[in-house]
């Protein structure tokens, strides 16, 4: 077990990362302040316990710089939290300008909701490492307060902003002639300094840190274009011993995700640098990761920006506003640092400090060329010509209210049609006015209610979506385009919807016995007999079946995962929440190789559950589904979660475990030991012949959900056969060395071999 540690894991659901896109206000995301803390601050220390701080409260109480402010003193300086000294907003709460030591000294203040994602905890972690911590190019904290349950982070008010702000044209029209152009020279010492910043953290501590959340409203300019790296309230401390973090929770921001983390759940420096290198292409072609009004082949901009790197074509993809500015040999290092930090394998990538070292090369390049070191001028963009074209005629998003006469967000006459149109008033009466007590859970974009209708005789499940989310909108209309193109028994039934005062709200049958997950994982719930497990897996299967096989529309769910896998009142399962959901184009769905292209840094599925193919690719096919039902089928069997504590209390991944213990023929390690001697042997074999198959790359090879679905009624048909004729000298004691990694078998007509199945690619354990 020991080449399958990893440290300091933290299990949880995916939770989605909370944040704007880049040219929206979150322009002042987390505000630098100055490197030594102001004169003239309350002397109150703010009393700290190990009960409300996470972190150790002594390292803040031994920093003299860290200065404690008192609620009064933030709601003076702020105005009492005036909205018009509001500027910026992000899923952590509000930034405001602010005045403190009589108005003297301009500050920016950073006040979390408290239902933001970002909670107690990274609240101390930022106080924490700004007050330990000082860089040229890192933040530094003047101050914060914890009064009240408010929790306030105080930074110095930097002029210039975000480097999102001056790479991006929208956002430059949109804050004026404030928002300048920058240079070539400029964006390279903004990236070295940046690097620097972050190498600090990677190698310059005893403790050395992973930022996880790198992106470029995350560096900040001061009025010496001196870039500042900022907002690490999701840091990690690692040990100089280990080089590895495991989460099952993404808490970075999209577009700027590395691979290898969303598969493996393990974040390393070479997730920052990854992220790094997102930012590299920002800066040298002026655009954000993710743009949703270009077109597909063009809105992520790692897969069109890598595309024509790889081509030798630049001049396709450089800002235009760089035209006479940089230097051919300047440009072409810069555009191979960029790639080889966003190379999939993490080894291949450079340290902070190579990047560092080859920034330095690019700039003295682009000096000596531009004739700074010998007095010449070279001739601007020699041999690299700028093609003008769609990708640099930025459009600025409608204006539009998106709404219709109701006041709600515009839904087809389709969906109207189809399901009941509930008032505010009735969902209103039904959750007692969003009472907190019917609650069932809450997630980023939306949270769920159990309500009651007709009088109380009718329960139902209600989900309310944040309506002032872009996002809340996308994932409403997909759920309902699905529903209304969808009737199965194994979907989870949309009665109806409300769309008034701007709420996006949607009602579905009320499933008595909740998740899958929840009775797999949760004590309160008894272990499900494996004949039932079975069962749930075939319902599952038959709904997945019928999304990848409706006629009217197939779909792709790409969020599958047993927190999506609901039960009504006789344990029979359906598949839920559509919301991210793709529709399979007809050129996919007519035979042939499935080719439905979908930007890897939009997708939304959970973490454990996603297919490395399609994060590595972008593609995402019927067959991504059928790698998450294979992890399920693994779960199901195992009672753990794809990222979980062994017996030893270390970090696991459970197809990991799952492979090795097939591999040295010892199963009964890895499943749930309340099915040990309650499972028919032929049905085990098959069964797990059924889940290594689903998780066999390339996708193409993987049985479709039909295949497994008929698999698994056999299966089910083996397991009758078995309980019905079983005598007690018959139950297996153990199931050790059942499945011979030597073995083969066929699932819709495709042939495997269980030794090529368990045994991951060679570069798989390099971390």
């Amino acid at each position: 077990m020991s080449s399958l540690k990893s440290q300091n894991f933290e299990e949880d659901q995916i939770s989605q990362p909370v944040g704007l896109p880049a040219n929206v206000t979150d322009l002042f995301d987390l505000l630098p302040s100055p490197e030594h803390a102001l004169p003239g601050a309350s002397s109150n220390r703010l009393p700290i316990s190990k009960s409300q701080n996470p972190i150790d409260g002594d390292v803040i109480q031994s920093e003299g710089t860290c200065r404690c402010f008192s609620l009064d003193e933030v709601k003076i300086a702020t105005n009492n939290f005036d909205d018009a000294l509001v500027i910026g907003i992000g899923g952590f709460g509000k930034v405001y300008k602010g005045f403190i030591d009589d108005g003297a000294t301009m500050v920016a203040i950073k006040r979390l909701n408290a239902q933001s994602n970002q909670g107690a905890e990274e609240f101390w972690t930022e106080v924490k490492l700004l007050s330990k911590f000082h860089h040229t190019n890192l933040v530094s904290l003047i101050g914060y307060g914890n009064e009240n349950q408010e929790m306030i982070l105080v930074y110095e008010y930097i002029v210039r902003g975000t480097l999102a702000n001056h790479l991006y044209k929208s956002s430059r029209e949109e804050y004026g002639k404030s928002i300048s152009h920058l240079t070539w020279a400029q964006r390279l010492n903004i990236c070295l300094g940046a690097a620097r910043g972050l190498d600090y953290l990677h190698t310059g501590t005893k403790q050395l840190i992973i930022h996880r959340d790198v992106k470029s409203t995350n560096i900040l300019l001061d009025e010496n274009w001196i870039a500042k790296v900022s907002d690490f309230g999701i840091c990690k401390c690692i040990t100089s011993q280990t080089t590895t973090h495991v989460s099952t929770k993404v808490k970075a921001t999209r577009g700027y995700w590395d691979p290898e983390y969303l598969i493996t759940g393990r974040v390393t420096r070479k997730s920052d640098v990854y992220a790094f290198g997102v930012v590299l292409l920002e800066v040298l072609c002026g655009r954000p990761p993710l743009d949703d009004r270009l077109g597909e082949e063009q809105n992520s901009l790692i897969l069109w920006a890598k595309m024509y790197i790889g081509k030798g074509m630049l001049d396709r993809i450089i800002d235009p506003s760089l035209s006479g500015e940089t230097t051919p040999h300047s440009l072409k290092y810069f555009a191979k640092l960029a790639t080889n930090c966003l190379h999939t394998k993490p080894e291949e990538r450079p340290t902070m400090s190579e990047v560092v070292e080859s920034l330095e090369i690019a700039l003295m390049s682009h000096d000596q060329r531009k004739g700074r070191s010998h007095g010449t001028i070279a001739k601007p963009f020699q041999g690299i010509k700028l093609v003008p074209n769609g990708m640099n005629r930025w459009l600025r998003p409608g204006k539009g209210n998106g709404s219709n006469d109701g006041g709600g967000p515009v839904i087809g006459d389709l969906t109207q049609s189809v399901y009941r149109r509930f008032s505010l008033v009735e969902i209103c009466a039904a959750t007692n006015d969003f009472n907190d007590g019917l609650l069932i859970s809450q997630y980023d974009f939306f949270s769920l209610y159990k309500g009651y209708m007709a009088g109380g005789n009718l329960d139902v499940a209600i989900k309310r979506f944040i309506s002032t989310s872009r996002q809340s909108l996308k994932e409403y209309s997909a759920e309902i385009k699905v529903q209304s193109l969808s009737c199965h028994p194994n979907i989870v039934s949309l009665i109806g919807f409300c769309n008034e005062k701007q709420e996006l709200i949607l009602v579905y049958n009320y499933m008595v016995n909740g998740t899958l997950k929840s009775h797999l994982h949760e004590s309160d719930y008894d272990p499900l007999l494996w004949k039932k497990r079975l069962e749930i897996c075939i319902d599952t299967a038959r709904g997945l079946d019928y999304l990848h096989s409706n006629v009217q529309q197939q779909f792709v769910h790409c969020q599958l995962n047993p927190s999506n896998v609901l039960l009504d009142d006789k344990c029979v399962a359906a598949v839920a929440n559509f919301e991210h959901s793709v529709p399979i184009h007809p050129r996919m769905a007519s035979g042939g190789v499935e080719t439905n292209i979908i930007d890897t840094m939009r997708y939304f599925g959970t973490m454990g559950y996603l297919d490395r193919e399609y994060v590595h690719t972008g593609k995402v096919t019927r067959k991504t589904d059928v790698y998450a039902f294979g992890v399920v089928l693994l779960e199901v069997l195992c009672a753990k979660t794809p990222c979980f504590r062994d017996q030893n209390t270390d970090e696991v991944l459970l197809l990991d475990w799952f492979r090795f213990c097939i591999e040295i023929g010892t199963i009964d390690e890895v499943i749930d030991p309340y099915l040990i001697g309650k499972v028919a042997p032929e049905c085990l074999r098959h069964y797990v012949n059924i889940a290594l198959s689903c998780l066999v790359s390339p996708g193409i090879r993987r049985p479709s959900m039909n295949d497994v679905l008929h698999g698994l009624e056999s299966s089910l048909q083996m397991q009758e056969a078995w309980e019905n004729s079983v005598q007690m000298a018959d139950v297996p004691q153990t199931y050790n060395g059942l499945i011979s990694a030597e073995s083969e078998f066929t699932i819709g007509g495709q042939s495997y071999l269980i030794s090529n199945l368990v045994r991951p690619p060679a570069h798989y354990w390099e971390r």
